[in-house]
């Protein structure tokens, strides 16, 4: 499907008259990629003409300019001004911007207060053998060395600001079992503080409260600058490409033109580019077809907050291509989110009862991470699976209802699975999922062939005998069918799409690097658009990796080398 879809998103900059001689004496029909055209310029990749000087109403100077002031951004700019360089950051949105909330620290003062351990390198080392070791471990090793920092300067801001910090415990299990996860830090108000409508409740969704604190402490205490209304257009750079990145071009809502100069250096910290049709069919082709054509032709919303399904255009990412940026050397570029399974789950986990096919099959040890169990049921017949599970479930495992719910884990066992049915018979209300009286009941509601019966009583007579022999799954995770009522969900348009990450090449200090992999001079990033971080599919194993090793921990850092040594 992605194959053929890039073929009808072919780069938009290629010769058409030399793509059709390059196919002659071929079997590749007119106007088909080829192993020539494909290697052509794709029309993001060719820099528009520079913004000429006499446009340009005003110019800014500063030491540092970051560009994009979500949490990477103002990290950056807060942890440099703190150093006491003079900081502008400007921003295409009207306001700080943030979604989600879950911090990774290898360990920080709240995880030591609430009596969670230090997480162990082996915790990394999943994480990198899961990409494939095609991740740069540089910058996972630099995280885990650099994390404690990092998140306890984090953490004193919040909470000299009244906020309260949070550790959200992961999904449980043992520390040296393959998909167990650690803990993540979130923010939540502090006394007496009124909430606010616009962010969603839970701990996993308040980082707008830190974006809000960073853009405080920048402006109030550290006297930098904010401008917001003005998005990135242009880099430019030295020496008619070749030199030094020394300032940035922004529009502004008026139609004019600011340059902002920078004599140390300019930070892209401008999120992914999910909503470029081109980038996504160039670089995840794999998930390009699952977002929808309003993302990829709309405008961009720069003040999103959490939401589903695509989110900016690449501005960062071309910029730093336009001025001959390499790209980074992982393919294709790893997404978060992706396809989650079907069926009641323990936050990040998988379902850990029966999971088939369209065919009524079984398919997989169900014992898993939902986010890496969703690309084994990608792989499945029509990208669809099905969760079936019986009422006993619900005391069998533990469950959150949402990867942001944890209040089913509050009371008695008794109560906690009494609302954890309740909230199943809510879905099956909203129609997401099937409730029956018998099993066959089930299988045929979702559209399981007959036979499907007969799967699920092998399966059953695994559990019973407390070996799976078929997929091995652990014992503990073996529980037979019980009385009824009975439970399904299918997977179908379950895709759950947060975000692309990655980008530019980046070395270990978040130097922009050419594609010669040489630092451009002048020229950083942060936060998501860090290239070569994160490989196949984001596993959530190392909780809140993203925010806590890409925005906070090398924000940081680079605001630090930044100020130090340029």
């Amino acid at each position: 499907m992605a194959g053929g879809a890039l073929v009808g998103c072919a780069p938009q900059a290629q010769d058409t008259s030399s793509a059709a001689e390059a196919t002659e004496g071929t079997s590749a029909p007119q106007g088909a990629q080829t192993a020539e055209t494909c290697q052509k310029e794709w029309a993001f990749e060719i820099a528009p003409d520079p913004i000429p000087e006499s446009d340009i109403a005003e110019t800014i100077e500063a030491e540092i300019v970051v560009v994009g002031a979500g949490t990477s951004g103002l990290v950056t700019a807060a942890s440099a001004a703190e150093e006491g360089a003079n900081v502008v950051v400007v921003s295409a949105s009207t306001k700080p911007v943030a979604r989600g909330g879950s911090n990774n620290a290898v360990f920080c003062k709240a995880m030591q207060q609430e009596g969670f351990e230090r997480l162990t390198p082996f915790m990394f080392q999943k994480e990198i053998f899961y990409a494939g070791n095609q991740v740069d471990e540089r910058k996972w090793y630099k995280h885990y060395n650099h994390s404690e920092t990092a998140m306890n300067w984090v953490i004193d801001l919040m909470e000299d600001a009244g906020y309260k910090v949070k550790v959200e415990k992961g999904t449980p299990g043992s520390p040296t079992s393959l998909y167990y996860e650690t803990c993540s830090v979130g923010w939540e108000y502090g006394d007496g503080m009124e909430p606010d409508p616009e962010i969603p409740s839970g701990t996993g969704m308040m980082q707008p409260l830190l974006v809000g604190e960073l853009a405080r402490h920048l402006t109030e205490d550290l006297g930098a600058r904010i401008e917001f209304n003005n998005k990135a257009e242009q880099l430019v750079r030295d020496d008619n490409n070749t030199g030094r990145v020394s300032a940035v071009i922004c529009s502004r809502e008026d139609g004019t033109y600011a340059k902002y100069v920078a004599s140390k250096a300019v930070v892209l910290a401008t999120g992914d580019f999910s909503a470029n049709r081109d980038m996504m069919y160039r670089y995840a082709p794999n998930y390009a077809p699952y977002i929808a054509d309003e993302v990829y032709d709309g405008e961009t919303n720069y003040d999103a907050g959490f939401q589903y399904g695509g989110l900016f255009k690449g501005d960062g990412q071309r910029m730093g291509l336009w001025v001959g940026a390499g790209w980074q050397k992982v393919f294709p570029n790893c997404v978060m989110g992706g396809f989650f399974g079907p069926g009641p789950r323990n936050l990040y986990s998988n379902f850990l009862g029966l999971l088939v096919n369209m065919n009524g099959e079984r398919f997989m040890n169900e014992n898993c991470l939902s986010p890496c169990a969703g690309m084994n049921n990608y792989g499945q017949p029509g990208k669809t699976v099905f969760a079936l599970w019986g009422a006993d479930y619900a005391k069998d495992e533990t469950v959150s209802g949402s990867w942001n719910n944890d209040s089913m884990h509050e009371g008695d066992k008794d109560a906690i699975a009494r609302a954890v049915v309740e909230s199943w018979d809510a879905d099956v209300e909203a129609g997401a999922m099937v409730k029956a009286d018998t099993l066959e009941g089930v299988i045929e509601q979702l559209g399981l062939p007959a036979e499907t019966i007969d799967t699920v009583n092998h399966y059953n007579e695994l559990c019973l005998a407390g070996e799976d022999t078929d997929f091995h799954k652990d014992p503990a995770c073996l529980h037979p069918f019980g009385d009824g009522p009975y439970y399904g969900q299918s997977s179908g348009g379950m895709l759950i799409f947060l975000t692309v990450l990655g980008g530019l090449a980046t070395d270990a200090h978040m130097r922009v690097c050419d594609k010669e992999d040489k630092p451009i001079p002048g020229l950083y990033n942060v936060g998501t658009m860090v290239g070569d971080m994160f490989a196949t599919n984001y596993t959530f194993m190392v909780e809140g990796a993203n925010y806590g090793a890409n925005c906070i921990t090398f924000g940081y850092l680079t605001g630090k080398h930044i100020a130090a040594n340029e």
